[in-house]
């Protein structure tokens, strides 16, 4: 009899939980002093990873993903505009972004349904890597190769593309400028997204995601402070620092330095958008039982 009352309140549950792997593609942008948006077209370029979701419950997924994309930014996109005309300064970089994130799903989707929509919020950190270039473009009669005494040296250089944080444009590393320390080519950053996610069946996962992340860095387009003499650049770092520091058709003017080259209040962000494709492991266990 005892064995009998017990069959009937004796029960068992079960945690159900899955993992899932899969591919990222689509796109990042940047908006800093180059960039005057997120949105903006121009700095769209190419974005792609892996990742992988633990999904311990239906309102909980915690993420890890490795992505690789590129951003740009370019003076002449706005040349209606006297300050971006005058200053004629650009960049490019690749970045390589290692985040954890923590996805808050707004909507139940239990594992039993193979189809349905699930909109989500997420937050998390990153770590990523870039390094900014820009193409050195030989012109004796530049403004400022009418500065410089040893320009006449970097006319085998023309058309490369240099590496800019090493050529400390804004002065950084001297002692004139000691309080300008040399940005960081590795950063962190704090990734918001939104998307939704649709289950095509019990194993596969399509998805939409739009992403921003802030950073703590104004160099990412390696503009941020004021223009540095560059007779100084020159002598410090030698003529392609001066070079690529002021690549405007005019050399300290008022109109340049005023407002000045950068602006450090206020910190560049990048953003990472497109779909993602997961194939589900699920996983079940008995937790315990209950009478």
């Amino acid at each position: 009899m005892f064995a009998s009352v017990s069959s009937v309140f004796a029960q068992s549950w079960t945690k159900q939980s899955s993992l899932e792997f899969g591919l990222f593609l689509g796109a990042s942008s940047y908006k800093g002093e180059l960039s005057e948006s997120l949105f903006e077209p121009r700095s769209t370029k190419f974005n792609g990873g892996l990742l992988t979701r633990w999904n311990p419950n239906e309102r909980i997924t915690f993420k890890l993903a490795a992505n690789y994309g590129q951003i740009e930014g370019n003076d002449q996109w706005y040349s209606g505009d006297t300050r971006h005309a005058l200053r004629n300064l650009s960049f490019k970089t690749r970045l390589w972004e290692f985040s954890g994130n923590c996805e808050i799903n707004l909507r139940r989707l239990g594992y039993k349904k193979e189809s349905g929509a699930i909109p989500y919020i997420s937050f998390g950190l990153a770590v990523f890597k870039y390094n900014p270039l820009a193409q050195f473009i030989y012109d004796p009669n530049s403004a400022v190769a009418l500065e410089l005494q040893s320009y006449s040296g970097l006319a085998n250089r023309d058309g490369d593309w240099v590496e800019l944080q090493p050529l400390g444009t804004e002065g950084q590393g001297t002692t004139e400028f000691n309080s300008r320390k040399r940005y960081s080519l590795t950063q962190l950053s704090i990734p918001i997204s939104a998307g939704v996610k649709f289950k095509i069946d019990k194993k596969w996962t399509f998805g939409l995601e739009y992403g921003v992340r802030k950073t703590f860095t104004d160099y990412l387009d390696d503009v941020s402070m004021t223009y540095v003499p560059v007779n100084f650049l020159e002598g410090a770092y030698g003529p392609l620092s001066a070079a690529m520091s002021d690549r405007s058709p005019v050399i300290n003017t008022a109109e340049i330095n005023t407002p000045p080259r950068g602006d450090d209040g206020n910190k560049d962000w990048y953003s990472i958008f497109g779909v993602t494709l997961t194939y589900r492991i699920y996983t079940s266990r008995v937790r315990c039982f209950q009478f």
